[in-house]
């Protein structure tokens, strides 16, 4: 292992997952000199325990990050089908397209969801872009499915029935249980303008066919970045 491995694959991986120094010392809860001085090669023997934090962020291990995986396991993958998007700012109509519209893309099988049908969702906007940068897809999986509700913590996609019309309109959020069992839907934003939470309460508004006017749909069990980007300026 040379001394600059560590800082190219951090590099490829920030870049991978569309992070800045700032962006990545601040998920991992260390100063942004932190990150800076790996990337540069003045850190030559950093930190386990912060080492593991920034890996948490990044998707990956330590070992990972310092080239010292000894064992190379296969990945299983499957395919998954991208069928909507979902607005991460505002509420969306039509959440999913046609189905002539849908695409497949491949992703790693998941032991602990199995069985379960998976789908994706195209996200679009910056409300969560701390999480998920615009053009992310998110794959996730209905509650119904799961047979359980929401966990605080959790990324999941929100429903709620259109003001003008009986059609549905959906977004992406961060998850806050209460104990009174009402659901806060937090966005994960870097634009002030998105700091408004929505509420769900334990019993909203029941629409006269039974569906609540608001509800949580789906969990986000993953995320992929098909085509990294950066900003300038």
């Amino acid at each position: 292992m040379t001394d600059s491995f560590i800082a190219q694959e951090l590099k490829r991986r920030m870049d991978e997952r569309g992070f800045k120094q700032k962006s990545l010392a601040r998920d991992a809860d260390l100063n942004e000199t932190y990150v800076r001085d790996i990337l540069k090669g003045r850190s030559k023997n950093p930190e386990a325990s912060k080492l593991a934090r920034i890996a948490a962020v990044l998707g990956c291990t330590s070992d990972d990050l310092l080239g010292t995986g000894s064992t190379v396991h296969p990945v299983h993958t499957t395919q998954i089908e991208v069928r909507g998007d979902v607005q991460a700012g505002v509420w969306r109509d039509a959440m999913e397209w046609p189905t002539a519209d849908w695409y497949a893309i491949t992703v790693p099988l998941d032991a602990a969801y199995a069985g379960l049908r998976r789908y994706g969702l195209l996200v679009k906007g910056d409300s969560m872009n701390r999480v998920f940068p615009d053009g992310s897809i998110v794959v996730v999986i209905n509650f119904s499915d799961l047979g359980r509700m929401p966990q605080t913590g959790e990324i999941v996609v929100a429903v709620q029935r259109s003001g003008t019309s009986d059609d549905f309109e959906a977004t992406v959020k961060a998850a806050q249980v209460l104990e009174t069992g009402e659901i806060i839907l937090w966005p994960q934003s870097t634009n002030p303008d998105f700091a408004v939470p929505v509420r769900v309460p334990v019993c909203g508004n029941e629409h006269d066919a039974g569906m609540p006017d608001v509800f949580v749909h789906a969990l986000v069990v993953a995320s992929y970045r098909p085509k990294p980007m950066v900003s300038f300026g």
